[in-house]
């Protein structure tokens, strides 16, 4: 099933440059604490973004990975970066003020005339995966100097450089694994590390997040370096979790995960942890919300569910691989949601959405931004699905609230193109389905494809039931409202008309309640894209669900394959009613 995807975007090298200058510059002024660090981090991941776009230039260009000049400056400049947040996060963010000049000249002299392709970090991004993890698998790995660090491309090439900043480790080199993203294999020139390969006495540190569903890209790079002769017990892997590869893996990527010795990423408890003089999660938010005596509560992974319902069987299905983290926070009476948003640049896009949707009535007051954590008020209200509104009701509650997405949160951000929907859904309906729905489908989309994207939106991107609260007064807010056009899946930004779409699908909205809906928010809706997009909503519900029910098990397994048959379901009345 075809479910995930990135969202990239065509940039000047030049003003991503600029940009970070400014958030260096903005460091000068800022004094310790969890604010100047999480600005250092920004600038971190930001600097990182633009050395790794670069790097993917060359490669273009070549056809290989080399590490040429302009990447030996870049991994310079991104090890240098990596000290100064060490030495922020073992002070306890204790340090103030300005960043070394030096690595400001290093910036500035960053060759950097190139049009690159970027995109958000996934583990910085959804994940809560802290570049500072790193740091403390570093320090209790055992490596020295003496170790040739290789960091897997995207963001793999930063977190390289926080593992050779925390050894002493010269700067980076970085790879692009290509292929099938189930049997991965790299295309770099020896010559890069002819050095390190001829000391017999120095490691080679593998660094990426993951690993994912094969592990192939990790096990690509050991791959090259045993061509090269380099034996297994000298290569060691830096990941993100210690889980195994997933199903996909071959029996050789299993092996390579046995065998290599493995430093795992400390999780975010031990990254900031209670027993050191690092402030954690818990002073992040006592100081946001103003009260010392703060008490979190988990609820991720579904736990959310248990505040929200009284019953278990009522529970709503929950993807909880791919949940992001998120705390009932508590003090006296006040209580708050902590979830993740995203660091740098993410979480503060999320955090001016979220600002906008509480000022505007549609969801909760935000408190603060802590270092990608989003605090918001506590929502006290009834899940929608278990106090539905009468039909008017409800579609006069959409229509307010999409009619205000549209004005307001109009971006420049990209999502999937029509033809990468038109393919995910024919792929998808071939896969659940059968092939001859997928080519009659095929067959529709063809005629129905519209002739150009209309202006794209932050689409809200989840309408499900469980995700509006009604409160005591009668007031509909919306929760989970900032992140999943910025998921980590295929869709991305689109028209207004996918929310309508999927609103129509959620609840069984009838073409009289659509025509209510497109009429009453007084826009030039286009009823050609909403059609184009019910039956991709669809088949993209049906991957999403399905794909999540494969690594569960019991009631979550039957919860969540159920959902999936809903969707089936709908789109094989879909299918029927349009006679296509």
């Amino acid at each position: 099933m075809i479910v995930y995807g990135d969202q990239k975007r065509r940039q000047s090298a030049e003003r991503l440059r600029e940009a970070a200058s400014e958030i260096a510059q903005s460091l000068d002024r800022m004094a310790r604490g969890l604010r100047r660090h999480a600005a250092l981090v920004g600038l971190f991941i930001s600097v990182s973004e633009l050395v790794r776009a670069l790097a993917d230039v060359d490669f273009e260009t070549s056809g290989i990975d080399i590490f040429s000049p302009r990447q030996q400056q870049g991994a310079r400049l991104l090890v240098g970066l990596a000290a100064e947040v060490a030495k922020s996060w073992r002070s306890g963010f204790a340090v103030g003020g300005g960043i070394d000049p030096g690595l400001l000249q290093l910036l500035d002299g960053l060759d950097c005339e190139a049009e690159v392709l970027t995109g958000s970090a996934e583990g910085y991004a959804h994940y809560a995966l802290y570049p500072e993890s790193y740091l403390g698998a570093a320090q209790e790995s055992g490596l020295d100097a003496n170790t040739c660090v290789i960091g897997i491309r995207s963001i793999g090439l930063g977190l390289a450089a926080i593992v050779a900043a925390a050894i002493g480790a010269p700067a980076p080199f970085s790879v692009r694994p290509v292929g099938h993203p189930f049997r991965r294999h790299i295309n770099a020139d020896p010559r890069s590390i002819a050095s390190w390969k001829n000391n017999p006495s120095a490691c080679f540190a593998v660094v990426d997040e993951g690993p994912g569903l094969s592990g192939s890209s990790m096990h690509a790079v050991v791959a090259w370096l045993r061509e090269l002769g380099i034996g297994m017990d000298r290569i060691h892997l830096f990941p993100s979790h210690p889980g195994d590869p997933g199903i996909e893996a071959s029996r050789e990527a299993r092996e390579t995960w046995s065998r290599c010795p493995k430093h795992v990423a400390t999780a975010l408890e031990c990254t900031f942890p209670e027993s050191s003089n690092i402030p954690t999660l818990r002073d992040w938010v006592a100081e946001a919300v103003g009260s010392p005596e703060l008490r979190l509560t988990e609820l991720s992974g579904g736990e959310w569910r248990s505040v929200h319902y009284v019953d278990e069987k009522h529970w709503p299905p929950s993807p909880r691989g791919i949940e992001r983290r998120k705390f009932l926070a508590s003090a006296g009476c006040g209580r708050w949601l902590v979830k993740f948003a995203g660091l740098g640049e993410t979480g503060r896009r999320k955090r001016r959405a979220a600002e906008m949707l509480g000022k505007a009535g549609l969801g909760s007051q935000v408190v603060g931004l802590c270092h990608g954590f989003l605090v918001e008020r506590w929502i006290d209200g009834t899940t929608m699905d278990q106090a539905p509104l009468p039909r008017g009701r409800l579609v006069a509650e959409l229509t307010r609230y999409l009619t205000w997405r549209a004005l307001n949160l109009r971006t420049c951000e990209p999502g999937a193109s029509l033809l990468a929907l038109a393919e995910m859904a024919a792929s998808n309906t071939s896969e659940a389905l059968g092939e001859n729905r997928a080519a009659t489908l095929r067959g529709w989309l063809s005629k129905k494809t519209p002739a150009y994207v209309l202006q794209r939106v932050e689409i809200d991107g989840k309408l499900h039931a469980w995700e509006f609260l009604v409160c005591a007064d009668g007031t509909v807010l919306k929760t989970d409202a900032v992140d999943h056009c910025r998921a980590h899946d295929l869709i991305g930004c689109q028209p207004i008309e996918w929310d309508i779409a999927g609103a129509r699908v959620e609840y069984g909205l009838s073409d009289s309640d659509v025509t209510t809906l497109v009429e009453g928010m007084g826009l030039d809706i286009d009823n050609g894209h909403i059609d184009f997009f019910e039956p991709c909503y669809l088949a993209f519900q049906i991957g999403l669900w399905s794909t999540a029910a494969q690594s569960e098990n019991g009631q979550e397994k039957a919860r969540l394959a159920a959902t999936a048959d809903r969707y089936r379901a709908g789109l094989i009345r879909f299918l029927d009613e349009s006679q296509v």
